[in-house]
């Protein structure tokens, strides 16, 4: 199989079953990328992850577009963004159409299930990502210390700036660890620098258009700290002008019901807006401006990496900044454990089940998401 086909299709099935929300959607991967098919490792995904937190944009797309480009290139990277952001963006556009309705009791308990097994999914993801990225007192500290950071400050630009710092206390309290080549970039750094262009100047002519396109590519570039972020920028941009607020409110709290990245309630606003005049264009036109902003940011920032992570002062700063990655990872599974996720002992219990058949490996993540799914609408 071509290797661009193989990350679509891995891609393809994430999108179909990774729900919970962006940290989840981490574990989805690590889970897939890493423990089961080892395209990377552990601390290479890490390392992606880190990088992802700290540019604006969707963060677990980039991560999968990241991953797919390290698995088969510039195609494997395209055909891994396609393939999870694909499921999500056609419910959400049948739901403009009228054609979907994800109200009702049944859906409800659907999405509970669901939110319980991502719930597990991201626990197994820390325990994991804790043992080989923090394993000794040092990291495990600079992890500590990125989650009570986190937990006093809840902005999400605190996220990068943490990450930042964890990268700096590794520079001078961690060792560099087995020598990293530099990755050769001779060819893909003019297309980085590039890529980092056509960001900014996207983004100049954006400021003061006020289209609806323009508006949702502003929401894409200036949005820290995951896909729910993205609400506020992409309603100054679309309410009232283009559409009201309640046809935004309920579109957003749709995308909620459905798997793969928050980001594609793009699609939903690309139809409703009348973008072109044609629902399917209208969405497509929608979705690349609100992910053509962090891939662009992402192409560059690899190639600007790709020459740096040779050198040991780097390595250092990766290993600083992972063990960040895992204190990031810690306070996402705390405030999923008590934004009402688990509601009482028996969600306990069934998080708790979930946990060791997914540690067991007695089930598929993607076969669990859809029994949790199935459990949670029949109990509802």
């Amino acid at each position: 199989m071509h290797a661009a086909l193989e990350c679509f299709l891995v891609a393809l099935r994430l999108g179909l079953t990774s729900f919970g929300g962006p940290v989840a959607h981490v574990s989805y991967f690590r889970e897939e990328y890493v423990a089961r098919r080892g395209w990377v490792s552990e601390s290479r995904f890490g390392e992606l992850m880190s990088l992802t937190q700290f540019i604006p944009g969707p963060g677990s797309s980039q991560l999968g577009a990241a991953i797919g480009y390290e698995r088969a290139g510039l195609l494997g990277g395209i055909a891994a963004w396609v393939g999870f952001t694909l499921p999500s963006a056609i419910v959400l556009i049948l739901v403009a159409l009228g054609m979907g309705d994800l109200s009702g009791d049944t859906a409800s308990g659907a999405v509970r299930g669901l939110k319980l097994v991502a719930l597990a999914v991201v626990a197994g993801a820390w325990l994991g990502m804790r043992s080989s990225l923090a394993p000794d007192l040092r990291r495990l500290s600079i992890a500590l210390l990125v989650f009570v950071a986190l937990w006093i400050f809840t902005a999400p630009w605190v996220t990068v700036v943490m990450i930042a710092l964890s990268g700096l206390i590794g520079v001078f309290t961690l060792s560099a660890g087995e020598k990293i080549q530099k990755e050769k970039t001779s060819g893909r750094g003019l297309y980085g620098w590039l890529a980092l262009l056509v960001f900014f100047i996207l983004l100049f002519i954006s400021i003061g258009n006020t289209g609806p396109l323009a508006g949702i590519y502003r929401a894409g570039s200036l949005v820290f700290g995951g896909g729910h972020v993205v609400l506020p920028l992409l309603q100054e941009s679309m309410v009232p002008e283009y559409m009201d607020k309640q046809v935004f409110l309920g579109g957003y709290g749709a995308t909620q019901g459905v798997p793969g990245p928050v980001f594609t309630f793009a699609a939903f606003l690309g139809v409703k807006a009348e973008i072109f005049s044609n629902p399917w264009l209208g969405a497509g036109a929608a979705l690349i401006a609100v992910f053509l902003p962090g891939m662009l940011l992402l192409a560059g920032t690899m190639k600007i990496w790709g020459r740096l992570r040779g050198k040991r002062w780097a390595q250092r700063a990766v290993n600083g900044a992972n063990a960040g990655v895992v204190g990031v990872l810690g306070i996402a599974l705390f405030n999923m454990a008590r934004d009402g996720t688990v509601a009482g002992w028996t969600d306990a219990f069934g998080v708790a089940i979930l946990f060791l058949i997914l540690r067991k490996k007695l089930i598929p993540v993607w076969a669990l998401v859809i029994i949790a799914a199935a459990g949670g609408a029949l109990l509802a």
